[in-house]
């Protein structure tokens, strides 16, 4: 535990080697971070056989996935997948869901709409198992008769909903046990997001306290030009799925250009993309800077909203050790954030 007072979480993505990650985990653990997050980004290694692994070869680190969505695996296989992993890490497992991404890569239905029904659905059909329950569930997206019940041994595995969305982050505090909101800094935003899952918590009478960590992609270094760089390579992946976020932040910028770089994003050309990303747009979206600068941003959203835990994402700095990033942010960065 680095800080009594809030958690700090890192979240990799699936690029690596598999056997990579049991050093880079165990070397995370060693620096007394709370929580691994392993993306389960399409295309990329899935996060399941990565967790495995790491629950093999860590000892008292919480880890999971962010995040699993039911469209790319049935509920009933992410619940024994996760399970599984529990019983390997002595019970350190959460497990991150959303409503997921890239569907229009696979030609499928990716509506925001859509989408978030099928996420609460699938909590609910998670729950519904991991709670033991041997009765039908009927559902929009799901069905299973009373035989579907589980055979192992079950386990109150914590469900942190992924999303920097208002509607989802209400769902989440309905079914949810922690909210993880990534990619906003805008103070007024985040406030709003808090809102929402709190309200979702109240409305369905969870007793739990509200558990809300914000943070995303990160870079510390002590050459801007060189970290804004290396950010915007790991940013623009997911900027396509952003954009309503800069609709609801009121940052001002071009139809033409979102369209331009969302295009540009997709087809991985990142640098020209990145032509088309405004100061207004990082800003809202990223933090990334020196050390004084990162540390600032934190700072200020943490003197106006109430925040659990902050989620460190790629690249994290500029250096090609992902350990010496790791470490440059153990050292430099979270010291000096103020709770």
């Amino acid at each position: 535990m680095i800080n009594k007072n809030i958690r700090f979480y890192i979240a990799i993505q699936g690029r690596f080697t598999p056997k990579r990650y049991i050093k880079l985990a165990q070397y995370i653990e060693e620096l007394g971070f709370d929580r691994i997050y392993i993306y389960d980004d399409l295309m990329f290694y899935s996060s399941i056989p990565i967790l495995t692994l790491i629950a093999e070869h860590t000892k008292n680190i919480e880890i999971g996935p962010m995040v699993l969505n039911g469209f790319y695996r049935h509920p009933a296989i992410i619940v024994s997948n996760m399970l599984g992993i529990n019983e390997i890490a002595e019970g350190r497992t959460v497990i991150g869901m959303g409503r997921g991404a890239f569907y229009d890569f696979l030609g499928m239905d990716g509506s925001e709409e859509y989408t978030r029904n099928g996420f609460e659905e699938t909590i609910r059909f998670m729950k519904h198992l991991l709670d033991g329950k041997r009765e039908i569930f009927q559902g929009k997206f799901y069905n299973a008769t009373e035989n579907a019940y589980l055979k192992i041994k079950s386990a109150n595995l914590p469900i942190v909903a992924g999303t920097w969305n208002e509607d989802m982050a209400y769902i989440a505090g309905k079914y949810c046990d922690e909210i993880q909101i990534a990619e906003t800094w805008n103070i007024d935003y985040l406030t709003r997001l808090r809102n929402s899952f709190v309200q979702g918590q109240k409305d369905a009478n969870q007793p739990t306290e509200p558990r809300f960590s914000i943070g995303g992609v990160s870079c510390v270094s002590d050459t801007a030009s060189k970290c804004r760089e290396k950010m915007l390579d790991t940013f623009l992946v997911y900027f396509p799925y952003l954009t309503n976020i800069l609709r609801r932040l009121d940052v001002d910028y071009d139809e033409d250009n979102i369209a331009r770089i969302c295009q540009l994003a997709n087809a991985a050309n990142y640098k020209e993309a990145a032509k088309y990303i405004t100061p207004d747009m990082v800003e809202a979206l990223t933090n990334w800077g020196t050390p004084e600068r990162v540390v600032n941003k934190i700072n200020i959203t943490l003197k106006s909203v109430k925040v659990n835990s902050i989620m460190f994402s790629m690249p994290y700095g500029v250096d090609d050790s992902v350990e010496k990033n790791l470490k440059m942010l153990r050292e430099k960065v979270i010291p000096y954030i103020k709770v």
